[in-house]
């Protein structure tokens, strides 16, 4: 019996089909494609100024022995480290690679200090065999990015070329292009060169990219911080949320006691005053109602005592986080699904910022993003955890503006270094992940 294909799928397939041919045909007229054509143009004189510090830094080092030639060295560095800057510069407006410049070493002191903050720059000496590696690279940039394009362009204006040599050649013959004493001089031949050409320009882009593919990564690899510099940049920015996140709860906190309990408990405080004077004056009637209110504010102190706590520490999480976030499923403002499944229990640390984080979550869920479902799904993977709330929303979510609730959210989860990840196209559903270090 043999078997048919779906009607369904013949469609998608043709349009996968038609979306494929008409991106290689529009290809060679992209804005990004004439970008990495002009990158490609400059690689070559780039690689040979490259080159060219290459050499004098090579030949001063080797000659850095003698003392008199040893402070050239670092001149040459900074020269080595500026074109550097130049390829990161040029990679970001051509190339849309954004590659932070790697930090200096701290300055010595005196002429010593000098030297060593610059001799001993690993930055700078991984500039250097950058651009080593850049010189043959940027000839073959420079031929296939280029060279191919000028080519495809010559044998797609293969005619007009043959008729304008035709007009100044003393023979006929002589006009044209002639491969093996096959001459392309009749317009049957010419089309074909024209064809030829057209499929030069259009398989130009994807040859091109090959040796753009690996300059980008030499460049993110040898150009940018080290992942040793780049992973003290995080933890000083870290520091500073950190302390920036301290003080704001302070703030908070602070604010909460003042405005909260504090003055109830000032106002509880004259009410049994006035009781007592009650008390004196021999009205225990009033007296026994003015105590009755003191005990009834009490009880609201205690519970706007805890509500504070709460919002410091959940007491639910003493039973672990998968009661926490049951009993904060329970108390949402729209129907909610808990799924828990993690091994061992994670750090306390990494239970409250997961805590917090669906508590935050649920509330935009019901409050901006009009949802009237949502689930909450903790999993474990690779020695991290993952926190997955999705709801039925209209969707439209983003990190983006300062003063959005998400992109403070996302700001708290980096400081216990984790991260956050928004999944909401228009009309939804959203999905919001937070993924932190459990171990």
């Amino acid at each position: 019996m043999s078997e048919t294909v779906p009607m369904s799928a013949q469609p998608s397939e043709s349009v996968n089909a038609g979306s494929v041919t008409l991106r290689a045909l529009r290809e060679p007229f992209s804005a990004r494609t004439w970008r990495e054509l002009l990158y490609s143009l400059l690689s070559a004189p780039f690689a040979l100024v490259g080159l060219a510090a290459v050499l004098v830094t090579c030949v001063l080092g080797l000659l850095s022995a003698g003392v008199l030639l040893l402070p050239l060295l670092p001149l040459f560095l900074a020269l080595d480290r500026s074109l550097a800057g130049a390829y990161r510069g040029t990679a970001r407006v051509l190339l849309g690679i954004e590659i932070p410049a790697p930090p200096r070493p701290p300055s010595g002191h005196g002429f010593p200090g000098y030297l060593v903050r610059n001799l001993a720059d690993v930055a700078s000496w991984r500039a250097v065999g950058y651009l080593a590696i850049r010189f043959p690279l940027g000839l073959v940039q420079f031929v296939l990015g280029f060279v191919w394009w000028v080519y495809g362009t010559v044998f797609l204006l293969y005619p007009l070329i043959w008729q304008l040599q035709a007009q100044t050649a003393a023979h006929p013959g002589d006009a044209g292009l002639a491969i093996a004493g096959f001459a392309f001089d009749t317009w049957p031949r010419a089309l074909l060169v024209v064809l030829f050409g057209a499929l030069v320009l259009l398989a130009w882009p994807w040859v091109a990219r090959a040796p753009l593919a690996l300059d980008k990564a030499l460049m993110l690899r040898l150009l940018g911080p080290s992942r040793a510099q780049q992973r003290v940049a995080q933890l000083e920015e870290t520091r500073e949320l950190v302390i920036h996140e301290a003080a704001a709860t302070l703030r908070r906190i602070e604010r909460d006691l003042h405005d909260g309990a504090q003055a109830r408990i000032v106002a509880l405080g004259m009410r049994l005053g006035r009781a007592e004077s009650r008390l004196t004056r021999g009205e225990p009637e009033r007296a026994a109602e003015l105590i009755a209110e003191a005990r009834a504010e009490t009880r609201e102190i205690v519970q706007e005592l805890r509500e504070l706590v709460r919002g410091i520490h959940p007491p639910a999480l003493d039973s672990g986080l998968e009661a926490a976030l049951t009993t904060l499923a329970a108390r949402a403002p729209l129907p909610t699904t808990v799924r828990v499944a993690v091994a061992g229990r994670p750090q306390a640390a990494v239970e409250t910022m997961l805590y917090f984080a669906a508590a935050e979550l649920l509330a935009n869920a019901a409050k901006h993003g009009a949802a009237r479902s949502a689930s909450i799904a903790v999993l474990e993977g690779d020695g991290r955890l993952r926190l997955l709330v999705t709801d039925d929303g209209q969707g439209g979510a983003t990190l983006a503006g300062a003063g959005s609730g998400l992109r403070g959210l996302a700001e708290r989860v980096r400081v216990a270094d984790g991260s956050l990840v928004v999944d909401s196209p228009p009309g939804g559903p959203t999905t919001v992940t937070v993924e932190l270090d459990g171990c």
